[in-house]
């Protein structure tokens, strides 16, 4: 899977939510956006349902207790990017039909 295709996934995911939760910077929302920390109301609540959204838009398994949002998967880590979100979640696709 490319991560150009889990970026765009994610950035309609995050659209969704945004727009959903009534926040006024659905537009904005960009590849070099770090939700954590540039989205109104963004949240671990949200961060959650993003993860399950995505992973269900894509097809795959994203584990509950990996945090995409953060650098090393934790709850702890820099933020990261929309961009560098999407490059993980793309390696963690490869790995999972690389195991099938």
């Amino acid at each position: 899977m490319n991560p150009e295709r889990v970026e765009e996934k994610l950035a309609e995911v995050l659209r969704k939510i945004q727009t959903d939760g009534g926040y006024h910077d659905a537009d904005l929302i960009s590849g070099q956006i770090v939700p954590l920390d540039e989205l109104e109301g963004f949240d671990s609540k949200l961060a959650l349902v993003s993860i399950k959204r995505l992973a269900r838009s894509l097809g795959i398994n994203i584990p509950k207790d990996k945090n995409i949002f953060r650098e090393g998967g934790r709850s702890r880590g820099r933020k990261l990017s929309i961009h560098e979100i999407a490059i993980v979640v793309a390696k963690m696709a490869v790995h999972q039909v690389e195991e099938t």
